[in-house]
C-alpha cells in the first residue's frame, strides 16, 4: 500500500463521515428553523458540494414556504471556512460544549437565539457522541494514526488552525473506515494512549500494524495497548524529519539516499542501501542515520508484506 494509496483511502473515509455529519446537521437545522418561524416541510433535492476532503453529496432539506435556506451553502459563507473541517471538528473528541457550539454557529450563521443554538449543539454531539462510541470491528489489518490541521473558531481570535487526529481502519477485506477524531491538546504520546484505550474499549482487540509518524513514545503507548501488534513509521514522516536536520546543501544527495532504502524490493536490498547512507552520512548526522537503523529491526517484513523502512505507507517518488 503505497502512500498515494493511504491518502486517497484516508481522504474517502472521512469524507464520508463529512457527509454524514453535514446531513445531520442540516436536519436538525431546518427542524430548528421551522420550530422558529413556523411552516412545514417539504422533502429535499440533491446538492453536491466541495470540501477539502472532496465532493459530498447532501439531500437538502425544504419547505413548503421555501424560507428555509442553509446558511452554510452560501457561498460567502463558504470562502470563510471549509464545510468539511467544520464537520470534522465537530465531530472529535474532546469538543467542549462551548466550542461545539462555536463550531456550529459557523455552519448556521446567526439567526438563531443562545437558547436555540445551545439546544442544536446539544443534539449535534448526542449524535457526535453515537458516532465516537459505535462499536468496532474485532480486528483490523491497519490502523494509520495522523493528524490533519484544521481552521476552527476560537472565541476572541477568530478563524484559526486547530489540529484534530485521525485514525483509519483498515480491515482484512480491505473495507477501510474512520475509527474516530480527537481534539488533543498537542500530539503526545500520553494523549494516543488514551485513543487507543479507547478503540480497544470500543472492541478493536487485534491489530496486525500500526501506521504513525516518529512521535517518541508512541511506540511504547502501542506495545502497552496492542502488544501484539507491530509499529511501522510512516516513511514519508520519518524522511521529512531528517531533511528537516541536515544542511540545506546537504538534502538533495540525502534524499536520494533514503530513496534507495525505502524503495527497496527487497529487505536485502534496503539493508545494502542502508549500509551506503551509513557510510555516507552516519559521522555527519548520526543522529539522522540511527533514525533509519532503529527502524530496520527485526520486525521489519516479518508478516510477509514488502514493508521495509515504512513501505507499507509508502514514500515520496
Amino acid at each position: 500500500m503505497d502512500q498515494d494509496t493511504l491518502r486517497i483511502l484516508l481522504r474517502e473515509a472521512v469524507r464520508e463521515t463529512v457527509a454524514e455529519v453535514l446531513q445531520t446537521v442540516l436536519e436538525l437545522d431546518r427542524t430548528a428553523f421551522l420550530q422558529v418561524h413556523g411552516g412545514r416541510r417539504n422533502g429535499y433535492y440533491p446538492r453536491k458540494l466541495e470540501t477539502t476532503f472532496g465532493q459530498v453529496d447532501l439531500k437538502v432539506p425544504r419547505d413548503r414556504e421555501s424560507r428555509y435556506y442553509p446558511a452554510f451553502l452560501k457561498p460567502y459563507a463558504r470562502r470563510l471556512v471549509d464545510v468539511g473541517e467544520v464537520a470534522v471538528a465537530l465531530y472529535a473528541a474532546g469538543v467542549s460544549q462551548r466550542k461545539a457550539a462555536e463550531i456550529l454557529s459557523l455552519l448556521l450563521g446567526h439567526r438563531y437565539s443562545h437558547e436555540t443554538l445551545s439546544a442544536l449543539t446539544d443534539q449535534v454531539l448526542e449524535a457526535a457522541g453515537a458516532f465516537r462510541t459505535r462499536l468496532l470491528p474485532e480486528e483490523m489489518a491497519f490502523v494509520y494514526l495522523d493528524g490533519l490541521s484544521l481552521k476552527v473558531f476560537r472565541e476572541g481570535e477568530g478563524i484559526v488552525r486547530e489540529s484534530v487526529y485521525v485514525a483509519l481502519g483498515i480491515a482484512p477485506d480491505g473495507e477501510r473506515r474512520v475509527l474516530g477524531f480527537w481534539l488533543l491538546p498537542t500530539e503526545s504520546a500520553l494523549g494516543w494512549e488514551g485513543v487507543l484505550g479507547e478503540l480497544w474499549q470500543r472492541g478493536l482487540r487485534r491489530v496486525l500494524l500500526f501506521i504513525t509518524d516518529g512521535l517518541p513514545g508512541l511506540p511504547e503507548a502501542i506495545r502497552r495497548v496492542y502488544p501484539q501488534a507491530e509499529w511501522q513509521r510512516c516513511v514519508v514522516h520519518g524522511v521529512r524529519w531528517s531533511l528537516s536536520q541536515v544542511r540545506a546543501r546537504d538534502r538533495g544527495l540525502l534524499a536520494e539516499d533514503l530513496r534507495r532504502v525505502y524503495g527497496a524490493e527487497s529487505r536485502e536490498e534496503a539493508l545494502g542501501a542502508l549500509e551506503e547512507v551509513k557510510a555516507a552520512w552516519g559521522s555527519r548526522y548520526p543522529g539522522v542515520v540511527g533514525l533509519w537503523v532503529q527502524d530496520s529491526g527485526p520486525s521489519c517484513g516479518s508478516t510477509g508484506t514488502p514493508r521495509c523502512f515504512g513501505r507499507t505507507c509508502g514514500a515520496p517518488t
